[in-house]
């Protein structure tokens, strides 16, 4: 039987608003021992179809990590869908269309996030929540000032060193890491964060950082409207949005 769940934050409060009665799909959640999975609160809300949708497959190992944490939040199952990537409008349609889209974490890692939210146009049929890692406007430390207008988006891959010093300094001071870690120079060798794998882009580095209002435009012009929104630490924007007809 349904109950309300206890939200962990606004995106599960938007969750249990949204899924009651409806159908919900997280792509993307069983990654980093399942921390950023949605399925569970969906499923205790009352959705009538929860499922999982993964890039990874079935047999990679995040995904018992993922069923474990089901189980923990007293979720028996849901159904499940490996190889699933949002680039891949052929692999998407293997989900058919779900009430509520939710996907974190995915789109700054994208060389292409408007092909990828395009798809998901066609998958959610009335919300999508999702999220990415925003610029603040300017940022200014010891090491010098980065600045874009409203409308910029920084493509990571294209920083300058002085760029580069100016966001290593930030997010070390910030969080205790760099931007060299997420978004390595071209000419750097980084295994954990390459930006070409078996001669494809990959989706594992930082690709864009977009402003806030850059992002909400990327949002309309694919046919979502952002009816709420927060952020966290003055770094990623979250937002819930419907679908426009």
């Amino acid at each position: 039987m349904a109950h309300t769940p206890t939200p962990r934050d606004r995106i599960d409060e938007w969750i249990i608003d949204c899924t009651p009665g409806r159908s919900f799909v997280d792509i993307g959640g069983i990654g980093v021992g399942a921390g950023n999975e949605r399925t569970s609160t969906a499923a205790l809300a009352g959705a009538t179809r929860v499922a999982q949708a993964d890039i990874r497959p079935i047999d990679y190992f995040e995904w018992e990590g993922f069923r474990q944490m089901l189980r923990s939040r007293g979720v028996d199952s849901v159904e499940e869908f490996d190889r699933i990537d949002i680039r891949d409008a052929a692999a998407l349609s293997r989900l058919g269309q779900f009430d509520v889209v939710h996907t974190t974490g995915i789109f700054y890692h994208l060389p292409s996030p408007a092909d990828a939210l395009w798809n998901l146009r066609r998958v959610a049929q009335r919300h999508l929540i999702t999220n990415t890692v925003t610029f603040p406007g300017v940022i200014s430390n010891a090491e010098g000032i980065l600045r874009l207008p409203d409308a910029g988006v920084l493509f990571l891959p294209a920083l300058t060193d002085q760029d580069r010093r100016v966001l290593n300094r930030h997010y070390q001071d910030k969080f205790g890491w760099t931007i060299d870690q997420t978004a390595p120079p071209l000419d750097r060798p980084n295994p954990g964060m390459p930006w070409i794998e078996n001669g494809e882009l990959t989706c594992w580095p930082y690709w864009y950082l977009y402003t806030d209002h850059a992002f909400r435009k990327l949002l309309e012009l694919c046919r979502f409207r952002v009816i709420d929104e927060f952020k966290w630490e003055d770094h990623t924007l979250q937002v819930l949005c419907e679908v426009i007809p």
